[in-house]
């Protein structure tokens, strides 16, 4: 009986939280997306509601060049109510390279930690005390719901990075925050708007620099 009040009350908290947020369930965002200037094809943002909180997807599908040399990135991030990350995995891969995947996971109440396996075969990790950590999906909406945010940390690959977000000024009508540490740059421009959508943001470290510019806003029902 409990879990039964415990799951009607966290469903009635996920409504709530819906009709109060700036995005719709189900949002579709499509981006052009460079690196280092190229043009490497489309990527797909996507937010839908799960239980007990939030599910945000990025795929990239790669064209031309990119595609020929098997570059790829895919991500997916889980939110809690708290809209901190509960879940969060990537795999970056490069050319002559291969493929990096980051995994991340917040512990109830014992802090978080993350596992990076190499293109080598190597592993690496780390452990926070922290179970307040955004990652990078997870910040770009954040912001959205609480844009006066200005300290974050962050899921990384070495280890997680912490700071304060420096509010750039207004350009074109667009709004936008960067994070900069160490060799860590995340950079999202929203519209001043009541949905606040995000219309290019920037993802830069020892892999080069990644830009997404909006292209196509398709809604869920």
């Amino acid at each position: 009986m409990k879990r039964f009040v415990l799951l009607v009350a966290m469903g009635v908290g996920m409504l709530a939280l819906a009709q109060g947020l700036p995005w719709p369930p189900g949002e579709r965002l499509t981006y052009h997306l460079t690196w280092q200037g190229i043009g490497v094809g489309r990527l797909y943002l996507s937010a839908d509601p799960v239980e007990g909180g939030w599910r945000f997807r990025l795929k990239l599908e790669p064209t031309g060049l990119a595609k020929a040399a098997g570059y790829g990135l895919e991500s997916e991030s889980q939110v809690g109510l708290d809209f901190f990350t509960d879940r969060f995995w990537q795999n970056l891969t490069e050319p002559l390279k291969g493929t990096t995947r980051l995994v991340y996971e917040r512990q109830e109440n014992s802090g978080s930690w993350a596992k990076v396996m190499h293109p080598d075969g190597r592993q690496t990790g780390w452990n926070s005390p922290s179970d307040q950590i955004l990652d990078q999906l997870a910040l770009i909406y954040y912001l959205r719901l609480r844009p006066e945010t200005r300290q974050i940390y962050a899921v990384d690959y070495p280890k997680p990075v912490q700071g304060r977000l420096e509010v750039l000024p207004p350009n074109n009508g667009l709004v936008g925050y960067r994070f900069a540490r160490e060799d860590v740059l995340i950079e999202v421009w929203y519209r001043q708007d009541a949905r606040r959508t995000p219309v290019r943001f920037v993802f830069g470290r020892d892999f080069g620099r990644l830009e997404a510019s909006l292209v196509e806003n398709s809604n869920g029902r």
